[in-house]
């Protein structure tokens, strides 16, 4: 036998006894964690992934914070930044992408060259409708954008499969309670700025965020001109657009979209209802191309904000 390489002797029972206490202890820690389900773990990631602690925002930023009252429905945080060189010209609304803060991307970036402008900003984030609602909202867009339509029996077997995902609460009831609080933060916005005293207000969306700042435009004196930045609607907008635009007071409304290639459908959805809205007479409505990626990025701000400062003198000048 060699002796430099001596036979270990048998594991003692003692030893044995050990290690399988260890293996057990181990086993028991790993299923005391929480078990996370697949639609559990994707809100997870989307809720870590917005970064909107309205708080740590606040406090990161304590010169630009601006804490809005929604009245009952508490309140929000809002980021704003005056004119440069006053007198301003007016002021802009501009509502994050669905999901991203007031303090994050594009929104955070625009506030900037906007201002420098000669625009006072004030910039709001967009919370993501409840994760159960966003399937529901794209299983609708899915049918539509195979040219399918939801038959009364559809719409009802949705809704069963949502009622029971979301503790009796219809998704309906669920999508309007969510765009409500949406409208209400961007109305406390208006009221904020209108308090400030500036007299032309405008509102501006980032993807989804097209959506609410176009519900905002109500014939009620309400701010009128739009900007909407490489917009993404869900299909029920869509299909209400020009209803919506027709009931405002002289609309105007600037599209800026990606010279990108990108998902056809969407491209061809934009087409739809660009065709849509001229046939509607929306006399005001523009589109524009940027060289821009699908999604606005934050280095994009300036080429963006010069585009919409443009557009908005020209519109001052008629």
């Amino acid at each position: 036998m060699n002796s430099l390489n001596p036979i270990a002797p048998p594991p003692t029972a003692a030893r044995v006894a050990k290690q399988v206490l260890t293996c057990i202890s181990l086993m028991a820690l790993f299923m005391s964690q929480p078990v996370w389900s697949q639609e559990e773990q994707s809100e997870k990631r989307l809720m870590v992934r917005t970064g909107m602690d309205a708080e740590t925002i606040a406090g990161n930023r304590p010169d630009s914070a601006v804490w809005l009252s929604r009245g009952d429905q508490g309140r929000v945080l809002a980021l704003f930044q005056p004119e440069q060189d006053p007198p301003a010209k007016g002021a802009l609304v501009v509502l994050a992408d669905e999901g991203v803060s007031a303090a994050s991307g594009l929104a955070e970036a625009i506030r900037a060259p906007l201002s420098k402008a000669g625009w006072a900003v004030m910039t709001l984030g967009l919370e993501p409708p409840p994760f159960p609602v966003q399937q529901w909202l794209n299983g609708r867009m899915t049918k539509a954008s195979k040219g399918e339509s939801a038959d009364a029996s559809d719409t009802e077997e949705e809704s069963s499969v949502m009622i029971d995902v979301m503790d009796e609460e219809s998704p309906d009831q669920s999508l309007a309670d969510y765009r409500d609080r949406v409208e209400s933060s961007i109305t406390a916005a208006v009221d904020a700025l209108e308090e400030r005293e500036y007299d032309r207000i405008v509102l501006a969306g980032i993807g989804r965020a097209a959506g609410p700042v176009t519900r905002q435009a109500r014939a009620d004196g309400r701010p009128s001109d739009l900007v909407w930045i490489a917009p993404q609607f869900y299909s029920d907008e869509s299909e209400g657009l020009v209803e919506l635009l027709r009931s405002a007071t002289n609309p105007s409304v600037l599209e800026l979209y990606s010279t990108f290639p990108g998902d056809k459908t969407l491209d061809r959805s934009a087409n739809e209802r660009a065709a849509a809205l001229k046939r509607a007479g929306i006399d005001g409505y523009q589109r524009q191309p940027v060289a821009m990626s699908r999604r606005p990025q934050a280095r994009e701000a300036h080429a963006i904000s010069n585009r919409i400062s443009a557009w908005l003198g020209s519109r001052q000048s008629e």
